[in-house]
Parts: structure tokens; C-alpha cells; sequence
């Protein structure tokens, strides 16, 4: 079929609006090329934000739902856990399978995660039938309610492709507090395709779900930053050496640990700039005024969240010498796709899919999980004292590696490739 008979449809948690999944806006447009329509289903429903912050091709729809389950929902289908054979079938997988004791929190989130992928799958269903025509394309953003809403509509409509993309908080079980995520097995099983973006996120799914699984749907494909319209000039000269660290002020970004690395520096003198908030907001201000406002070699700004495209133009008009990112847990940071786009190396927990692109010694330093802020402070130091031939080749080799496996321009048109092909195999 020509692009003039397809459409697709996009689930995702709020975007464009509020500031989450900024990468889709740039994904998007290489989306529009492919497609006669795009309509994109936020599922956040009334809990997120109404602001549009980003911009979207013009065939481009927003429709928004609300999948919420009422905690009379939940109390009124209890009986789903005697008489539901898939959420049976998922009790069977989380003893046999994963080698795990069943509790009430995994009891819960299989509950209602079965009851938000129904009402999803009945909100689209309608949909598709008052608005049906051409080659139809259901992609979910996250491996979370969504996708599994899509497994139920290919059931009902075996002609459409599906398939979703899974990150990090919606892979790793370590990131869960039940060590559990639901229905990987029907997920996984019943999409015509799960795209990981990290090579460790496939690894990870091929070895941890290898009994469950079928493997040959199983693909990677990388998010992209497009290239910088102007990157600022670098020079080594004496002046303040520049931190830059971007992400929500959540606990598992451990922005604190960066506030305790930099109140163990000694003479260097650096500016740090942290973008992002959230609701450790107030505490990090507070930690950062105690231990960093005494030092007269540390400045630290706040300037909150901002448009993805206003910190692009940060990153074109200031000299920024290091990024650093200390996570609990990460897939691979777009924050750190950006900042490397700009030639900027990074300092980066080894996490995650972290190491695919912070290459230890290359394009930045990576360090453990339980790494001391002392060390931190150390590498902060090491990467300020570095020859200018060996941090210049640093920053190459940066720009090199994002422009390699990271460049819009080369990872979207692949994808839209690989999903197009999905799609003929429907017809």
C-alpha cells in the first residue's frame, strides 16, 4: 500500500502535552512521511497536563481518554483473578517462569493492568470501527496497558499491525517495587513486533523472558537526536569549568549525589547548572544552599524544567566542558544523546544501557551504581585536568559515536522502514 492508504495510531502517556516524551517530537516527523494520518492517544486522561508544549506535523490529531480503574472497579472484578484464564495463565508464569513467589502488589498490578488495557482496548475499538479505512498501523510508545490493549484489538482485528517500543522503567523488573511487570508474556507473544531501544534493553528481554517469549519479534531500534542547526565554539582557556546535568528531581535520578560530589571539590572552580524539577524540588535547593553556598569555588543554578528546544540553545551558546547523569536506573538518556550531539562528554552511572554510549574513556567515564561522591568529585577534577589533545579528542569521538548510533537521521527512517515491512506481512 502507498503512503496515501496507511494510518497510524500512537499511544503514549501525555505527549504533546506537559514536558514527557520529548524524543516523540522529533520521531514524529519522520512518521508524517510515511503515513496519510497520525492520531496520537494520550492515556494520562485527566491527571496530566493540558499545556501543549511541543509541535506535531500538521496531519497529525491529538485525542485524549482516561483509563483510570475506580477502586469500586477494582473490588467489583476480584472474581477475574479465579475465572480469567490469561490472568491465571500469569500467575503460572510468575512461579514457573520468572521463579517468583506471588504476592498481593503482583496480584494487584496484573488486576489493573488487565482492567486499563480492556477499557483502552474498548475506547480504540470504537474508534477503529467509526473511523476505520486503509492500512492500519496501532504503535504504543511504553511495553506498559497499552500494549497490551493492542495484543486484545489484533485478536479482534488480525488485519492491523501493532507493535511498541520499551524503555526502562517499563523493562527492567529491578525498577518495579514488586520486582514485576505485568503480561510480558502476552505482550511479547502478541505484538507483530517489540522494538528495545538499547542493545542492552534487547539483551535483557532475550534473556530474561527466553522461556516466554518469541524471539524473533524481538528487535532493537535506537531513539536519535537530530543534528545541532549551530554548536558554540570550545576553548580550554582558563575560566569556570561547566557541569550540566538534566532530568526530573525524582529519587532515582540522585541529583543530591551530585550536590555531594561537588561540596568535595576542592580549588576547581565550576558552574553547575541543573535543568529539570520535581518533586524533590524544595530538597535538592535545600542541599545544595548547605553544602554547596559556603564554597566560594561552586555556583549552582536551577533554572527548572524548560522547552527541550530552549536547552538545544543552551547547549549552541554556552561552553559546556562535562554532562553528568548519576541515575539509579536509566535506559540509554536522550538527555545524553543531546548533550553529545553537541560534542560534550559525559560522566554516567554504569546502568542500564548507559555504556552503549558513555564508552568509558571515549566519550566520558562511566561509574558504579554505589559509586562515592568522593570519586565522583574526582572524576570532575580528572576530566578539568586532562590535556587539551586528549579532552579534544574526547569531544570528537562524543560527536562521533551520537552521529554513528544516535542520529535521527539515520535511526527513525530505519525504523519506519522495519515497521512498514510489519505491515506488509498483514496484507
Amino acid at each position: 500500500m502507498t503512503k496515501a492508504d496507511r494510518h497510524l495510531k500512537i499511544l503514549c502517556s501525555n505527549f504533546p502535552f506537559g514536558f514527557g516524551e520529548p524524543f516523540l517530537e522529533v520521531e514524529l516527523n519522520y512518521l508524517a512521511d510515511h503515513f496519510r494520518s497520525i492520531t496520537i492517544f494520550t492515556t494520562s486522561g485527566g491527571g496530566g497536563s493540558t499545556v501543549r508544549q511541543f509541535a506535531i506535523p500538521e496531519q497529525v490529531k491529538v485525542v485524549r481518554m482516561d483509563p483510570a480503574v475506580t477502586f469500586l472497579k477494582k473490588v467489583t472484578s476480584l472474581w477475574r483473578l479465579i475465572l480469567d484464564s490469561e490472568i491465571r495463565d500469569e500467575m503460572r508464569t510468575v512461579r514457573v517462569a520468572y521463579h517468583s513467589q506471588l504476592s498481593w502488589g503482583k496480584i494487584k498490578t496484573m488486576l489493573v493492568s488487565k482492567l486499563r488495557a480492556l477499557k483502552i482496548r474498548s475506547f480504540l475499538g470504537r474508534y477503529l470501527r467509526e473511523n476505520g479505512g486503509g492500512q492500519t498501523f496501532l504503535y504504543s510508545y511504553w511495553a506498559d496497558d497499552s500494549a497490551l490493549a493492542l495484543t486484545y484489538l489484533k485478536r479482534e482485528f488480525p488485519e492491523l499491525t501493532v507493535f511498541c517500543r520499551v524503555h526502562g522503567w517499563d523493562l527492567y523488573f529491578e525498577r518495579s517495587p514488586y520486582y514485576y511487570l505485568p503480561f510480558r508474556k502476552s505482550i511479547f507473544n502478541g505484538l507483530d513486533a517489540v522494538f528495545a531501544i538499547s542493545e542492552n534493553g534487547r539483551n535483557y528481554l532475550l534473556s530474561h523472558f527466553d522461556t516466554v517469549i518469541n524471539k524473533g519479534r524481538i528487535y532493537q531500534s535506537r531513539l536519535g537526536i537530530r543534528m545541532a542547526e549551530r554548536t558554540g565554539p570550545h576553548s580550554r582557556n582558563f575560566r569556570r569549568f561547566r557541569l550540566i546535568s538534566c532530568s526530573n528531581l525524582i529519587p532515582i535520578k540522585r541529583v543530591g549525589l551530585i550536590v555531594r560530589a561537588l561540596s568535595h571539590v576542592k580549588e576547581l572552580e565550576v558552574d553547575w547548572v541543573h535543568f529539570g524539577s520535581g518533586k524533590e524540588a524544595g530538597n535538592i535547593r535545600s542541599l545544595a544552599t548547605e553544602l554547596l553556598s559556603p564554597k566560594e569555588n561552586i555556583d549552582f543554578h536551577f533554572p527548572g524544567r524548560i522547552p527541550n528546544w530552549e536547552l538545544l540553545k543552551y547547549y549552541a551558546d554556552h561552553m559546556v566542558d562535562l554532562f553528568i547523569s548519576l541515575s539509579r536506573y536509566d535506559g540509554i538518556p536522550v538527555s545524553i544523546m543531546e548533550a553529545m550531539s553537541f560534542g560534550i562528554p559525559a560522566i554516567a552511572t554504569d546502568v542500564g544501557g548507559v555504556s552503549e554510549i558513555v564508552i568509558n574513556g571515549r566519550t566520558g567515564f562511566l561509574v558504579d551504581l554505589e559509586v562515592d561522591p568522593e570519586h565522583v568529585a574526582e572524576v570532575i577534577e580528572h576530566v578539568a585536568s586532562m590535556e587539551t589533545e586528549s579532552y579534544e579528542a574526547m569531544r570528537d569521538e562524543a560527536k562521533n559515536v551520537w552521529g554513528t548510533f544516535y542520529s535521527a537521521d539515520i535511526n527513525y527512517p530505519e525504523f519506519c522502514k522495519k515497521i512498514l515491512s510489519l505491515g506488509q506481512t498483514q496484507v
